[in-house]
């Protein structure tokens, strides 16, 4: 076994320890308060606001709303983009606070089969937690290129968990791929 999969070893016994320690609702929380909610907000923001400014009847309130404030032509498109990403992502905010706490409460009654599947659904959260991260390493390493990245495939070569696979099929390469061609 290889170096690499020694360390892939380890992070899976932290992710079985920690999940079954934190629980889905413990993990739930973790990953959704703080900086961590922020940032989930604001993705979810990014998505919907492409979505929601299709909408005709939002384009109408936000044409009434250019005409009352009798703003210039050129600024009305950015000062209405602002207010409506402004106003989803407080909706998305209100929401997500209020989804986490009714899931956690859930997850939390005293109940010998809820405590189970709560452990079990913790390793899974945590566990994918661990995946995004490795991804997003793995992307960085990507980025950088150069010697940094041919002896990190050196040393994912033959790997057990197939991470070399991996490194060369990282869903996130194709996404930034299309948007930043090599």
């Amino acid at each position: 076994m290889l170096l690499a999969d020694w360390i892939m070893l380890g992070v899976i016994a932290v992710v079985i320890v920690l999940g079954l320690v934190a629980g889905f609702s413990g993990g739930l929380k973790f990953f959704t308060s703080g900086i961590f909610g922020v940032i989930i907000s604001l993705a979810v923001t990014y998505f919907l606001l492409g979505i929601v400014n299709s909408w005709q009847f939002v384009q109408d309130l936000l044409a009434k709303l250019n005409e009352a404030m009798n703003i210039g032509e050129e600024w009305a498109n950015v000062i209405d983009q602002v207010m409506l990403a402004v106003i989803i992502f407080i909706v998305v905010q209100i929401l997500r606070i209020i989804v986490v706490k009714l899931i956690a409460a859930l997850f939390e009654i005293n109940n010998i089969v809820f405590k189970i599947i709560n452990r079990i659904l913790g390793i899974a959260v945590i566990g994918a937690v661990a995946v995004i991260i490795g991804l997003v390493v793995f992307q960085a390493i990507y980025w950088v290129g150069g010697e940094t990245a041919e002896q990190v495939v050196e040393g994912l070569n033959g790997s057990v968990f197939k991470l070399d696979w991996l490194y060369e099929n990282n869903p996130l390469r194709a996404l930034v791929d299309q948007v930043m061609p090599k």
